[in-house]
């Protein structure tokens, strides 16, 4: 569970997915999660109400939030036996569960104020929000929160696990001089589950 909340909290803008009326919805945003709410925790998000996807959030069936962590091309020239095909490495979570719309506006501008927070804290020199003070509320009437305690929570860490130790080790040395931040992160991952393995 951690390490799902874990890939949630570092690829934090996911696709959620709705279907309700033969119609299918999908919106991209960013998302905070709850660990200690609910079974297997809770989504906080917010979107545009001049985005339809909000109002059916509620009557739809579950959602489906798909959290993309990082991915990359894995070429059989890194393994010691060739005679094989090409695959690709990834990390993803898809997290389930009912949405409910928050329409208190207090509990609004708290939802977006921790969202701004998680973002700016990490910059150095965060933006000093009271000078949007008034800016702000009126953006905050333009949005709809909503939140979503996960009933479901799968995640799948596709590492070449079905290849030898060697054929692993192989192909974190080819990605991890990579100019590319995705195939260096999984070379990094990879690594951690061989050392893990090891002791």
């Amino acid at each position: 569970m951690a390490e799902l909340h874990a890939v949630i909290r570092r690829y934090n803008f996911a696709t959620l997915f709705t279907h309700a009326g033969g119609e299918s919805f999908a919106t991209h945003l960013p998302f905070l999660i709850d660990a200690d709410r609910g079974p297997f925790g809770t989504l906080v998000a917010h979107m545009a109400k001049a985005n339809p996807h909000w109002k059916v959030l509620e009557s739809a069936a579950p959602s489906l939030t798909v959290f993309a962590g990082p991915h990359c091309y894995i070429s059989p020239a890194w393994y010691e036996d060739q005679i094989t095909v090409p695959t690709w490495n990834y990390v993803v979570v898809h997290a389930t569960g009912q949405p409910r719309l928050v329409t208190d506006t207090a509990r609004l501008h708290e939802m977006v104020m921790r969202l701004v927070e998680n973002h700016e804290a990490p910059l150095g020199h965060p933006w000093d929000v009271a000078k949007a003070a008034s800016t702000l509320d009126v953006e905050l009437a333009g949005i709809v929160g909503f939140e979503i305690e996960l009933t479901r929570l799968e995640g799948k860490f596709k590492m070449n696990q079905n290849r030898s130790r060697a054929d692993q080790e192989s192909v974190v040395h080819a990605l991890s001089d990579s100019p590319h931040a995705d195939e260096r992160e999984i070379a990094r991952l990879m690594r951690e589950r061989l050392e893990r393995e090891t002791k």
